[in-house]
């Protein structure tokens, strides 16, 4: 059984000699991103980070972010997912508001000896997991808070990519993540950004490490997903208040992306 389920916490541990990236994704649960060694770019919805070793990305559920190697170098890193049990535990422990103010934070900046104390709780939890017994879950869930509460009595919010391209790339995911449903275009968002249109281009994808159309494209998907399993309107409906000009192209990319139709993906996630 996936120890998400089991115990509300999964760690994973990931070690890499080259530039390869994740794809952008979501997921129902939480996650803690720990970077040891190495330098990783992060997208998260539509701010980025510039990632160094000893930073701690607290990314909220079913929120759009991707990883890309700043340099062509290796990194090692641990994710961390909490489900929605652990996060009520924390939030008794803690408060929901400083709970909440947590996952808002984004980046957050340690100090030495606090990441080796996280990365060695980090490695205890997932020691642990891989040999559960009948104190797992109290062992855990310790060592969790634990982590959690050394970053927020320790952690520093760390400011998110600057500079005038930067910003006006951000801008531009900030104004599709609100506007995904309108009729937006490469070359609306770049006049947007007075920027021309194939500098444009070229700046979103070196930054955001993807492309503006898959950026978009995903955009609009999360946003289907969040309806077809929370709503009871139709596909077709969802298709035009996602965006897409209409359902059979709405459809092929949903497939594209998530490997089945949206009426199967409802069928298989929903919960009635």
């Amino acid at each position: 059984m996936d120890p998400i389920n089991q115990y509300g916490i999964r760690v994973e541990r990931d070690t890499s000699t080259g530039g390869n990236k994740v794809g952008m994704h979501e997921h129902p649960f939480y996650e803690l991103y720990f970077l040891v060694a190495g330098r990783r770019r992060y997208l998260m919805k539509h701010t980025v980070f510039d990632v160094e070793p000893g930073n701690l990305l607290i990314i909220p559920k079913m929120h759009l972010h991707r990883a890309t190697s700043a340099a062509q170098t290796g990194y090692d890193r641990y994710v961390l997912y909490f489900s929605d049990r652990q996060a009520r535990k924390l939030a008794n422990l803690i408060g929901t508001e400083a709970l909440n103010e947590m996952i808002a934070a984004g980046c957050i900046k340690l100090p030495g000896f606090i990441s080796k104390q996280i990365q060695k709780d980090m490695e205890e939890i997932r020691n642990e997991l891989e040999s559960p017994t009948a104190v797992t879950d109290a062992v855990v869930t310790h060592l969790f808070h634990g982590i959690m509460l050394n970053t927020l009595r320790h952690g520093s919010k760390k400011e998110h990519l600057i500079g005038e391209s930067a910003d006006k790339v951000q801008m531009i995911a900030k104004y599709i993540t609100e506007h995904y449903s309108e009729d937006i275009t490469l070359t609306m968002v770049a006049n947007m950004a007075y920027l021309e249109k194939t500098y444009f281009s070229k700046r979103f994808k070196m930054i955001t490490g993807f492309g503006f159309q898959e950026y978009l494209l995903q955009t609009r998907i999360l946003a289907a997903e969040k309806l077809l399993l929370e709503t009871k309107l139709s596909v077709s409906k969802i298709s035009e208040s996602c965006g897409f000009s209409c359902s059979n192209y709405f459809g092929d990319v949903f497939r594209r992306y998530k490997g089945i139709s949206p009426s199967e993906y409802r069928r298989k996630h929903r919960i009635e």
